[in-house]
């Protein structure tokens, strides 16, 4: 399975985030994990997809390219290019429920913590 996971720029919880990927290996194996480079998480994010023998793609921003507009940008590419299968969520600002709302727009899994939603 693809998942991307996001959450916002300062979201630091290493052990949430881990324990997610953990509970979502658990229902179905992650082959390419999908991130956006997080300074605070990214670290601990490739790591675990080493630990358990997934890809890695990272889509950090092009902060000097677009400057505040660089992680929403960022996040409609990141999207359209990685091809997705769910969207792992933690939490974020508005950046990150615009790149849930335009994934759940598309069909895709989005699971929120323990939550997992399909849009109708």
């Amino acid at each position: 399975m693809r998942v991307l996971i996001c959450a916002g720029r300062n979201y630091a919880d290493s052990h949430r985030c881990r324990q997610a990927l953990d509970d979502l290996q658990r229902q179905q194996p992650i082959r390419v994990l999908i991130h956006g480079g997080s300074q605070h998480l990214g670290g601990d994010i490739e790591a675990w997809a080493r630990e358990h023998g997934a890809d890695i793609v990272r889509y950090p921003p092009n902060w000097q390219l677009h400057g505040k507009l660089a992680e929403r940008l960022r996040n409609v590419f990141m999207l359209r290019d990685s091809r997705p299968d769910t969207v792992l969520a933690l939490p974020g600002g508005d950046d990150t429920e615009e790149l849930l709302a335009r994934a759940r727009g598309q069909g895709l899994v989005v699971i929120c913590g323990a939550r997992q939603t399909r849009s109708q």
